[in-house]
């Protein structure tokens, strides 16, 4: 008796399972729909019956990256009450996730190129739940008169999550040097640069 073929779930799912293998074992600039095949061990025309690119296979692994950052992120903000405090450890966290999860951070910063083919619904609405959340961080800290009421705050999340992923991809690229002759402790200077935005955001 022929066995039961597999559901469209359950080949998305291996398909998904064998991308991320790749993504963490190869990095994003070497990962190729070719090594995904493989690892899936299935038919080049079944990944392409479910994803006709890299790019919309990286979008999936891409929300699963915005999910793990967003609740990485409140559990390092949860330990804070004053807003200031809590942009900091945004900042802090940004770089901490980055140091566990350096696959998917650089995913993430990836995915935002405009030349990517981004047009999955589940990462775009992640994405925005991850805006959104920032934003009401600001606006919680403007109604509790902690951060300066004339910040706009879709514009201050940008402006965040701009300095932050350049500071941290600063870090990471130059981390050998800033270790290793400039005696710079890498998470100090994180913590400084989050030091330096927030003098610019409190009342």
């Amino acid at each position: 008796m022929p066995g039961k073929r597999a559901t469209p779930e359950i080949r998305k799912n291996q398909i998904i399972a064998a991308a991320d293998l790749v993504l963490l074992e190869a990095g994003i600039d070497a990962f190729t729909i070719d090594q995904v095949i493989a690892k899936a061990g299935i038919a080049k025309g079944t990944v392409y019956n479910y994803y006709k690119n890299k790019d919309q296979i990286l979008a999936e692994l891409g929300g699963k990256a915005i999910k793990l950052m967003y609740e990485y992120f409140e559990e390092h903000i949860g330990k804070h009450v004053h807003s200031v405090d809590k942009i900091k450890a945004l900042c802090l966290a940004c770089y901490q996730f980055n140091k566990h999860y350096p696959q998917y951070f650089e995913l993430i910063s990836y995915m935002e190129r405009p030349e990517f083919d981004i047009n999955t619904t589940g990462y775009l609405k992640l994405s925005q739940g991850l805006q959104s959340f920032t934003e009401q961080l600001i606006q919680e800290g403007q109604a509790k008169k902690e951060l300066r009421p004339n910040l706009d705050a879709a514009t201050t999340h940008y402006i965040i999550w701009a300095f932050c992923v350049g500071v941290v991809e600063f870090v990471d690229t130059k981390k050998r040097l800033l270790a290793n002759h400039h005696e710079i402790d890498q998470e100090q200077m994180v913590k400084t640069f989050a030091e330096i935005l927030t003098v610019g955001m409190a009342v």
